[in-house]
């Protein structure tokens, strides 16, 4: 479906306001939007609103077993002239009781900004551009060339994959908070499904430059962020990979957990070791290379298919070379996790088998 959605290219004082209202009602305990958001409301006059979040927050934090936290927000009422001061001073007495003997409860944070400055977390949220969508405006188009990064701010978005025969299969329903859009800007792939509203949407839209500026500022935000592309790449496997069509949800999540990509920019692969694996090509090709009786032999191993050294199916023939014709991308579950598939799983067993004994024909037959 055509895009139908307004834009703007950069948020102003306001949009600012309205981003931070909005990632505030999302991450509620996340004092990288709190502390901002009380600066943003002090300078635009809002005082009455600022100290009320400031209090709130301390409250919060005080409930969370964090009082370092709570003391800042307390003393920040101060500056203010929170008009219950008597209640501020209770609870300065109350947090600095039971500081270093709190114990930290679960919390809502944006991860993404975790580990960054207010400033640093206020210059890249300050990137963005507002997305205004309605019920059925596909934001992602599946197969598009675009490595921008999207993150929920209201409202809903379905996942969708659109397969060959016509058929649309539904993957997940994105939520407020979530992000989708990692896959391209990460690892610069095609777009690998649909995103599409149901009912009305606010997201917001990070260049691909803003996430490449915030992997620098931060290693552990992008190292996060590598891990959540991980973890999604091989979760959408199974979706449209007809040898784990029958993979129970509990597995799904075992693959996820366990599982690892390999990314191989171009040329032999043998410096990546991958032993004890089965290697799956999740995007790109390789291509197996081999020598029998003076004729060169080849054989493409594209998206979807495996090799190894865990069976006799999975095995190239001897002397075989692989190498990458561009970029490609390997996954690589561990051999627990494939044998248990081969003995639980009937259409997996016979995909394997299948599959491999005609490459192994390929290689080993001469013309």
């Amino acid at each position: 479906m055509k895009h139908t959605y307004t834009l703007t290219m950069s948020l102003d004082d306001k949009e600012l306001l309205y981003v931070y209202h909005g990632l505030h009602h999302i991450f509620r305990e996340d004092l990288h939007l709190a502390r901002p958001l009380i600066q943003i409301l002090q300078h635009q006059n809002d005082i009455d609103k600022a100290r009320q979040l400031a209090m709130e927050m301390a409250r919060r934090m005080l409930a969370r077993g964090q009082p370092g936290s709570a003391l800042s927000f307390l003393e920040i009422c101060k500056r203010l002239e929170y008009p219950q001061q008597d209640d501020v001073e209770s609870m300065m007495s109350m947090a600095k009781m039971t500081l270093g003997s709190a114990q930290p409860t679960g919390n809502q944070t944006f991860s993404l900004i975790d580990k960054l400055s207010d400033k640093e977390a206020m210059d890249f949220i300050s990137q963005a551009r507002i997305f205004r969508c309605h019920d059925g405006d596909t934001v992602v188009h599946q197969g598009e060339i675009n490595d921008n990064f999207y993150l929920i701010l209201e409202g809903k978005m379905k996942v969708h994959l659109q397969l060959g025969t016509g058929s649309d299969i539904h993957l997940s329903t994105l939520l407020p908070g979530y992000y989708f859009g990692e896959y391209a800007c990460v690892y610069k792939l095609p777009r690998t499904a649909n995103v599409t509203a149901t009912g009305d949407a606010v997201i917001l839209e990070f260049a691909n430059e803003a996430i490449e500026k915030l992997m620098q500022q931060s290693p552990e935000a992008g190292e996060q962020l590598m891990e959540a592309v991980k973890t999604r790449l091989i979760r959408s496997m199974p979706q449209t990979h007809p040898a784990f069509t029958q993979l129970a949800e509990a597995d799904r999540d075992w693959l996820a957990e366990e599982s690892s990509i390999v990314e191989i920019n171009k040329g032999s692969i043998a410096k990546h070791d991958m032993t004890g694996h089965c290697c799956v090509v999740i995007y790109g090709k390789l291509t197996a290379t081999r020598e029998v009786q003076g004729q060169t032999l080849q054989c493409s191993l594209n998206k979807n298919d495996m090799f190894g050294d865990l069976n006799r199916h999975l095995m190239l023939p001897s002397s075989t070379t692989l190498s990458a014709d561009d970029r490609c991308l390997i996954c690589c579950i561990p051999g627990p996790i494939f044998q248990s598939f081969m003995t639980a799983y009937g259409d997996f067993e016979h995909w394997v088998e299948e599959h491999g004994d005609s490459r192994c024909q390929c290689l080993t037959n001469p013309e």
